[in-house]
């Protein structure tokens, strides 16, 4: 089944978390096409100097693939690193995160959030 760029829900959330700014949400396939097993799969753009709050998962496990940019991604309170293009984190469920773009780009995610 075909998503045309075009039919795409675009979506914007104001302080996502409790972080700063606006995020992004282009969500590729609709909830229900994640046939119960998620309730995610969307590209996340978070511009310069957004971010979104330190938050945990309950019954559920996130994935990011950074398509373009990079960020300070906080892992659990425990750690932070910056991620890259490339790069891709898996957030188990019970453990939190959270992402800030210090960079001077924007920085665009691949996510899906799958039910644990």
């Amino acid at each position: 089944m075909l998503f045309k760029k075009e039919e795409q829900k675009v979506s914007y959330k104001e302080n996502m978390r409790g972080g700063q700014g606006t995020i992004m949400f282009n969500e590729l396939l609709p909830e229900k096409m994640l046939n119960n097993k998620g309730r995610l799969f969307s590209t996340i753009t978070i511009e310069k100097g957004c971010s979104i709050g330190f938050h945990v998962h309950e019954k559920e496990a996130e994935i990011f693939y950074v398509i373009e940019g990079s960020l300070t991604y906080n892992q659990n309170n425990e750690k932070k690193y910056i991620i890259s293009k490339g790069d891709c984190i898996y957030n188990k469920e019970g453990t939190g995160h959270g992402v800030i773009n210090e960079s001077d780009e924007k920085a665009v995610l691949l996510a899906c959030i799958l039910f644990v």
